[in-house]
């Protein structure tokens, strides 16, 4: 119960994300752009999200789901350090067009605890 629980809040996060970046799309990619992301990332990363965040909510921990959003994550968090390390001020677009603040230390913690509870999850799960 506990790692659904987990997995469950993480896939909620990544839903939203997608969400917000799906219904305001056109903002989406000029976010995508502004942060020098390639085409294909801005056209494919909503949509992933919202599958990911699907899979995490609905379904049972899988070892598959877990990782591959683990991954995810992970790569998230490596671009947002390198941005706030380099003092970026351009806006992460982490949830769309809701964020408007250039990425902080703030949201590589947020990152940080998404991914021990996914490996919360899979602990738990095993």
């Amino acid at each position: 119960m506990l790692a659904r629980l987990c997995s469950a809040i993480v896939g909620a996060v990544l839903a939203y994300a997608g969400a917000n970046k799906a219904t305001a799309f056109a903002q989406w990619k000029q976010d995508a752009r502004n942060q020098n992301l390639p085409v294909i990332v801005a056209l494919l990363l909503p949509f992933l999200e919202l599958i990911l965040g699907a899979a995490l909510v609905v379904l049972k921990p899988a070892p598959t789901v877990l990782g591959l959003a683990t991954l995810v994550l992970v790569v998230f968090t490596v671009y947002l350090s390198a941005q706030v390390m380099g003092k970026s001020q351009v806006p992460c677009a982490c949830f769309g067009a809701r964020s408007v603040r250039p990425p902080s230390w703030r949201d590589v913690m947020r990152n940080l605890v998404l991914i021990s509870l996914l490996f919360s999850s899979a602990i738990l799960s095993a």
